[in-house]
């Protein structure tokens, strides 16, 4: 069993060895966040980035209007903030970088590493083969991003939504959950209506529809923040 503050639980670090994470771990800093804590606005100075252990972060923006606009929603193993870091600058311009959005914890508990810059830097200089494996890391979380937008751009919402249960169905049984008394799965929504819609790519009305057609078709039962699936294999097929 993997202790909580094990970095490789970040896809980032995930090829890395005992010694290369450890070497990480000491120049870090890890620190928990509740609910709505703010952990960087987008007017900080960038210091370093950030990588998720337990718990969700919403990057998000404000127009000059004061709207929020909700960019991500990262979840436990993500990595955020790191964009400028990686962003070809000079020395003069170092001072005057800022993290590209506001990071908000979304729900108690949530645990981060914050990798600070330099030395994190004068390591992968130092040792190529770390940057590599970085790389690689890298590559896979693109995958899983690109698949994730082609979901939003091709699917419609409920399908979108049939997905996003199945994979969250498929993380709590993979941590060991267990099903409703019966066999029924199920899953409780750990973040709002608002920003699932967000994270779907869609509106809090679209979504309230989508489950309302879940329900109707008989493949879900929807009780507050708890969703139960009443036919896994029909919601796989309906996702096809």
């Amino acid at each position: 069993m993997k202790h909580p503050n094990d970095i490789s639980t970040i896809f980032l670090f995930s090829g890395l060895n005992e010694k290369e994470t450890l070497t990480i771990r000491d120049f870090s800093t890890i620190r928990t966040y509740s609910k709505g804590e703010i952990i960087f606005f987008d007017t900080e100075p960038f210091l370093g980035f950030y990588g998720i252990l337990e718990g969700l972060v919403k990057l998000y923006k404000i127009s000059a209007e004061g709207r929020e606009h909700i960019l991500h929603i990262m979840y436990s193993g993500s990595t955020f903030g790191e964009v400028p870091m990686f962003e070809e600058f000079t020395e003069n311009r170092k001072s005057e970088l800022v993290y590209p959005a506001n990071a908000m914890a979304l729900e108690d508990n949530t645990t981060v590493i914050k990798v600070p810059e330099k030395p994190f830097m004068e390591l992968i200089k130092r040792n190529p083969d770390i940057s590599m494996k970085m790389l690689a890391s890298f590559a896979k979380r693109l995958r899983f991003l690109n698949n994730h937008i082609e979901s939003v751009t091709l699917n419609d919402v409920s399908k979108r939504l049939s997905k996003y249960i199945l994979i969250e169905i498929g993380k709590k049984n993979d941590s060991g959950g267990k099903p409703e008394s019966g066999g029924i799965d199920y899953i409780e929504l750990d973040i709002s209506k608002y920003d699932l819609a967000s994270h779907l790519g869609t509106i809090t009305e679209t979504l309230s529809r989508a489950l309302r057609k879940l329900q109707s078709d008989n493949l879900i039962e929807v009780y507050g923040k708890k969703i139960l699936i009443k036919n896994t294999t029909a919601l796989k097929n309906y996702t096809k």
